[in-house]
C-alpha cells in the first residue's frame, strides 16, 4: 500500500486511514506516526523535511498532505480520451492496434463494451469494421485478439500479391504475365518483309527490259 504520485492523495489517505481503523488503532497521533512506512521514498523524505508545527491532527494532515501530492496525481483518463484515439492516414493498422491497446492499459475503469464502439470508431480499416460488424466482440480481449489476426492476414496477402493487381494474381505471376506482353522482333516476320521487297525489285526490272 505504498504511496506514489500515480496514486489519489485524499483517497489514498482515506484508505490508509481505514486500514489502520481496522487493524484495532484508532488513535489518529499513532496512524500519523505510523505514516513514514507506507510512504514512498520521495513522499517520505518530504515529510520528513516538513517543519514539526505542520501537522498537529488528522485535518492538518489531510490538508498539507493534498495540498503538497494533488499536483503530481496523475488522473485516470474516460472514454472519451479513448474515443480520441484514431487512426492516422499513413498508420498501420497494426501500429494502431498496438496504440490502441496501450491507451487501453491506462484507463481501466473504461469497459469492454466501450473499447469495442471506440474501436469501431476510430479505425480507418473497413473490412476490419465489416468483419467485427458481422460477430460483435463481447470482451476487449477478443476484439484486440481478432483485430490482430485481421492485420496478420493483411500483411500477408500484401507479400504475396501486388498493390495495384486487381486480378488475384500472385507477384511472381504479375511479373510474368507483364514480361510476356513486351514487343518481340520476329526474324520471321524480318524474311517476309525481305522477300516482298525482293519480289517488288524483280518486277520492276522485267518491265522495263521485257
Amino acid at each position: 500500500m505504498k504511496y506514489n504520485a500515480k496514486t489519489n492523495p485524499k483517497l489514498w489517505l482515506a484508505d490508509y486511514r481505514l486500514a489502520c481503523q481496522l487493524g484495532g488503532t484508532d488513535d489518529d497521533r499513532l496512524i500519523i506516526r505510523n505514516l513514514p512506512l507506507f510512504l514512498s521514498n520521495s513522499a517520505r523524505a518530504w515529510l520528513e523535511h516538513l517543519p514539526a508545527s505542520q501537522i498537529h491532527d488528522w485535518r492538518d494532515l489531510v490538508r498539507v498532505f493534498v495540498g503538497n501530492f494533488q499536483g503530481t496525481y496523475v488522473c485516470l483518463g474516460n472514454s472519451w480520451d479513448l474515443k480520441s484515439c484514431r487512426q492516422a492516414p499513413d498508420e498501420s493498422l497494426r501500429d494502431f492496434i498496438r496504440r490502441f491497446s496501450k491507451k487501453c492499459t491506462e484507463l481501466p475503469s473504461v469497459g469492454d463494451s466501450e473499447i469495442v464502439q471506440a474501436f469501431l470508431s476510430g479505425t480507418t480499416c473497413r473490412d476490419l469494421v465489416r468483419e467485427l460488424g458481422r460477430n460483435v466482440p463481447t470482451s476487449a480481449a477478443i476484439l484486440l485478439d481478432v483485430a490482430t489476426n485481421f492485420a496478420s492476414g493483411e500483411e500477408a496477402v500484401g507479400a504475396i500479391f501486388p498493390d495495384n493487381d486487381t486480378k488475384g494474381k500472385r507477384k511472381d505471376e504479375a511479373s510474368g504475365a507483364s514480361a510476356s506482353h513486351l514487343p518481340k522482333k520476329k526474324k520471321k516476320d524480318r524474311q517476309g518483309n525481305q522477300g516482298v521487297l525482293g519480289a517488288g525489285l524483280v518486277t520492276a526490272v522485267e518491265r522495263k527490259n521485257p
